[in-house]
């Protein structure tokens, strides 16, 4: 199947941590057409594991809510970082935790029909509490408990952070199914 080719890009909104472009394409048999589309820095989620029963998640203020959600440590990939080093970072900054080991799950794109945003996934091993330290914006309680209480609240939809969600269930799958080294 033949891809559209873009023929124009235009800036609409420009903010804090994102833009949206209207975008001109044009394809062979569709004639031209137009998208609208949030361009996102890649981003990472990362399931701290104290033990292999025991995980560490935050409750985070999120002003688009008004209101608290339970979620995973998470965050932007910085310029000039690796998905890998933005993940080590946002562990310390929100959860207060040092890993000595994290493991990649996968990445994931959780809005492909309107934003660029792709998500990488981490479990975070060898644990070092170091302390949080919370950006200016960021109102942060981390909670510990325990993998099979996390994934009763993905299924009675008591954590609805997609994210959060996807994280904890990927995890419990690729364990289930033997794709992760002993200890992971």
């Amino acid at each position: 199947m033949e891809k559209p080719s873009l023929i124009e890009e235009r800036l609409v909104f420009s903010g804090l941590r994102f833009s949206v472009v209207r975008r001109k394409y044009v394809h062979r048999g569709r004639g031209i057409f137009e998208r609208d589309v949030v361009l996102f820095p890649q981003a990472v989620v990362v399931l701290p594991l104290l033990s292999d029963d025991e995980i560490v998640l935050i409750k985070q203020f999120r002003a688009p809510l008004g209101d608290f959600i339970i979620e995973a440590p998470a965050g932007i990939v910085g310029n000039n970082e690796t998905p890998e080093e933005a993940a080590a970072r946002e562990l310390i900054e929100e959860a207060g935790y040092r890993a000595r080991r994290l493991v990649k799950l996968g990445a994931y794109t959780p809005a492909p029909g309107y934003s660029s945003e792709v998500l990488h996934f981490y479990i975070a091993r060898d644990l070092e509490y170091v302390g949080a330290r919370p950006e200016k914006y960021e109102i942060i309680e981390p909670i510990k408990l325990s993998i099979a209480e996390a994934h009763k609240m993905v299924v009675e939809n008591k954590i609805s952070d997609m994210k959060t969600a996807l994280v904890i269930l990927l995890y419990l799958e690729a364990k289930r199914l033997g794709k992760l080294e002993p200890g992971s």
